[in-house]
């Protein structure tokens, strides 16, 4: 290699990267050595040769200065590693590459944990700036001390701190089915707005905010006849009344009615009855609210209405983020069992317009319930961990015992192996097979008492259940091109030896370009 690699220790770059976290607020990450390798190069493997030290860069010299100063490269060979065949060596060697292993290891380990760590960050982040948008965290001033637990945050009283910029939370589920490339079925939208809010006590667990949010629930005309069943139990014609009444929409009409629900008066309606289509009322910042909001952002976009090129969108909280925050957990939750967590009643989920509203719900109850157990959670937090390690304990002589009666029932005393377990073939054909006269068929007739020649080593199959065609010009690859490297056939026996993805029930599974409309 003629031209010299200059590295810089991964410790420097890694100090940077954290200056860049405490003053720009913004999270910085060593790329994946997967995606990008190259970046971090380790030295702990055997044979790798280590990098020499030039020097510290400084404000005289330079990076030019430095690669003038290059020694020339003189590569050496430990020789006496190629001659020592000997039992210690290889030993040593294979020593060496487990002690290389275990470092590598140890550095991808640190490697996550950091970035589990700016995960929860984030999610601890998201959390408070929650609850200051709902004037239950005050907003800090260099120096301000935060009260953990004001005594003045209290069902029966008004939150103590103002709605930080005044925003109107609104937040978006979107369903769609479960087949078919998942066309869009369910729109729903809710809002809050903090004006409602002002001078209003959030009663217990802030059922009292809850009332004074809004709903719209939308279903699509074009994809009415859709309803889920397999994956989850779709009821998007049971809106719950308390929300509203379900509206019917097309696929055209769409993202003009989501935009509308992002203007005043939001998910409501004016005192005439129609939305405020011009937006004429002042322009109010926004939250974006959602059980793994990401998803249903690209659901927006895959409408046509892209919720991110809005001038006044601040921010988008995810509920599933702000409840890992508030139980220390790391794993998402489902917004069916936050709620019951909280102690809320919900209804036909998986209704578009009843999550929307559920998001919102919990995205209220949430903060106040984590702001309440902020100061109890850390004056106990040596009792939190005692639990946790004795949770995790249990956890782990679970699964080994799990595993030591898995073996326990493989393992069986006695027994001499059983006869020989011969290869499992996928596709290819046997001598035998091979031998079958191949037959130029043109067409499978549905009633054809004869069947394709069985090729697969599985039960015969019945004939197709529709006419076939096929081109002459693929009836003449398949007499020259050989099927999968062994012997030419004709399109009836490739029909008979593939197992193909489509197909009718109950016939030969064919390929798509063969398959009957």
């Amino acid at each position: 290699m003629d031209t010299p690699l200059i590295l810089v220790p991964a410790t420097e770059v890694q100090a940077l990267f954290d200056d860049i976290k405490k003053d720009l607020r913004f999270l910085v990450y060593f790329p994946s050595a997967e995606k990008d390798p190259g970046f971090l190069l380790s030295f702990t493997e055997e044979g790798i040769p280590l990098p020499r030290y030039l020097g510290r860069l400084d404000q005289e010299h330079g990076l030019d200065d430095m690669e003038a100063q290059l020694p020339p490269f003189t590569p050496e060979i430990p020789t006496d590693r190629l001659d020592d065949r000997s039992f210690a060596a290889f030993r040593k060697k294979m020593e060496d590459a487990v002690q290389a292993t275990k470092q590598k290891s140890k550095f991808q380990k640190d490697r996550k944990k950091k970035e589990r760590i700016g995960l929860k960050q984030g999610w601890c982040e998201e959390m408070k700036r929650a609850q200051c948008y709902l004037g239950i965290r005050p907003r800090m001033a260099p120096g301000m001390k935060d009260p953990v637990c004001d005594p003045s945050i209290s069902p029966p009283e008004p939150v103590p701190f103002d709605f930080y910029n005044d925003v109107v939370f609104i937040s978006v589920d979107v369903e769609a089915y479960e087949k078919m490339n998942r066309p869009i079925t369910e729109i729903g939208i809710s809002s809050l707005d903090t004006h409602d809010l002002l001078g209003l006590s959030p009663g217990e667990m802030g059922k009292a905010w809850m009332k004074k949010i809004r709903s719209r629930h939308f279903r699509i005309k074009e994809t009415a006849h859709l309803h889920n069943s397999e994956y989850v139990v779709g009821c998007a014609d049971r809106f719950e009344p308390e929300f509203g009444q379900s509206e019917w929409v097309s696929f055209k009409e769409a993202p003009q009615i989501i935009a509308s629900c992002f203007r005043p008066p939001y998910s409501g309606l004016v005192d005439d009855g129609k939305p405020d289509e011009d937006g004429s009322a002042s322009k109010r910042q926004l939250i974006l609210v959602g059980h793994d909001v990401n998803m249903d952002i690209s659901y927006l976009r895959k409408l046509g209405y892209d919720v991110s090129n809005l001038s006044n969108l601040l921010e988008a909280l995810d509920t599933a983020n702000l409840y890992r925050a508030w139980k220390h957990e790391q794993n998402p939750s489902k917004l069916g069992s936050i709620l019951v967590d909280l102690e809320l009643t919900g209804w036909n989920l998986h209704n578009a317009g009843n999550d929307a509203a559920y998001t919102l719900q919990a995205l209220i109850g949430i903060a106040i319930s984590a702001r309440k157990s902020e100061a109890a959670r850390m004056k106990n937090t040596q009792p939190r961990i005692a639990d946790r390690a004795e949770a995790l304990e249990h956890e782990a002589r679970e699964r080994a015992k799990e595993e030591a009666d898995e073996w326990a029932a493989a393992d069986q005393e006695g027994g001499d192996g059983g006869g020989p377990r011969h290869l499992k073939r996928f596709g290819w054909p046997t001598p035998e097979q091979a031998a079958i006269p191949a037959t130029n068929v043109k067409y499978l007739q549905k009633d054809s008492k004869a069947s394709a020649p069985n090729l697969s080593g599985t039960r015969p199959r019945e004939a197709a259940p529709a006419a076939i065609p096929v081109s002459k010009q693929e009836e003449n690859e398949a007499k020259t091109k050989p099927f999968m490297g062994t012997f030419s056939q004709s399109i009836s026996d490739k029909l008979a030896m593939l197992e193909m993805e489509d197909g009718e029930k109950g016939g030969v599974k064919l390929p798509r370009r063969f398959a009957a409309p």
